[in-house]
């Protein structure tokens, strides 16, 4: 047989198999016994070899009265290709476990300021005791930087009423809640209970925070064609119980925050007056995390801590 002068090999050419084959032989020196080794016919065997033989340029393997004996070129091959092929086997064959005892990784994951004042109280708890080493970070996103940034995987998870997120995202349920208002303890007009015509006769705050859905209240009013005097419009819910204590403002804000704030004196907590909508709690993640160990780990955490 003649094989040309050995040049460089162009790697798209190689198949795995072959170099699994090229081990097989290196071990048995024996093309049959290599194809036992390997769950193949004996014929496979020889013809992996001849492609091998055609892409290197070498026989590689020659027949002598000791059986088949690696050619020199086969023999400086052989433990690079051993090598390659093992660190390919841990690689491909490596635990699929997260583990938290140990891990100092950052999760980051993108949620409200209410998100933060229901979930991280108990979410930090309970990770000091299960992952002391690992630590949380928070960001508040609009909902186009939200898809991009779970897509990249510059955020793990999304929590909260986010409506919008959809195509592409795997998606939770934690738990369902609803809308109440709030007013201080010693409003002057509004006692125990909350009549519809003292909630439009009322000054109110609203509160938008970017990336969610709780803009929702003013659509079933706008639907409804009820008109409020707005006195004040944020951002974000951080200020609102110490606005609400000092104020005669009536704010309407999902049953879970309202919850938090009472502990800080001087609100108190009303029905609506009409119907307000349900909406869900859900955790979003990006498909191309689905399988991550560690995202998983984070997702399955959540859901024990929080899900109805």
């Amino acid at each position: 047989m003649q094989f040309k002068v050995y040049a460089k090999v162009d790697i798209a050419e190689l198949d795995l198999k072959l170099l699994v084959a090229f081990e097989a032989m290196l071990h048995t020196r024996n093309v049959t016994a290599a194809a036992d080794a390997i769950g193949i016919t004996q014929p496979a065997m020889s013809t992996a070899l001849g492609k091998l033989r055609k892409v290197l340029a070498d026989p590689l393997f020659v027949r002598t009265s000791q059986g088949m004996e690696p050619t020199p070129f086969a023999m400086e091959l052989a433990e690079p290709i051993r090598d390659a092929l093992q660190l390919l086997r841990q690689t491909l064959n490596r635990d699929k476990h997260f583990d938290a005892a140990t891990s100092t990784r950052t999760f980051r994951i993108v949620m409200t300021d209410i998100g933060e004042r229901v979930f991280l109280p108990g979410l930090l708890q309970h990770l000091s005791t299960v992952a002391p080493h690992v630590s949380v970070r928070t960001v508040q996103l609009p909902v186009k930087e939200m898809r991009d940034a779970l897509e990249s995987g510059e955020m793990d998870l999304a929590v909260g009423f986010i409506p919008d997120l959809t195509s592409g995202y795997y998606q939770q349920r934690l738990f369902n809640r609803s809308y109440v208002c709030i007013a201080r303890t010693n409003h002057p007009h509004i006692g125990d209970t909350l009549s519809l015509e003292q909630y439009l006769a009322a000054s109110h705050a609203i509160v938008s925070a970017p990336g969610t859905g709780h803009d929702v209240v003013e659509r079933v009013l706008a639907e409804k064609g009820y008109r409020r005097r707005i006195a004040l419009h944020v951002t974000h819910f951080l200020a609102i119980p110490l606005i609400v204590a000092n104020t005669d403002l009536v704010v309407t804000i999902p049953t879970m925050l309202a919850e938090s704030y009472l502990p800080a004196g001087n609100i108190k907590m009303l029905t609506p007056p009409l119907k307000m909508p349900v909406y869900a709690i859900r955790q979003y993640w990006h498909e191309r995390f689905h399988e991550d160990p560690a995202n998983k780990w984070l997702r399955e955490l959540f859901c024990d801590l929080f899900r109805d």
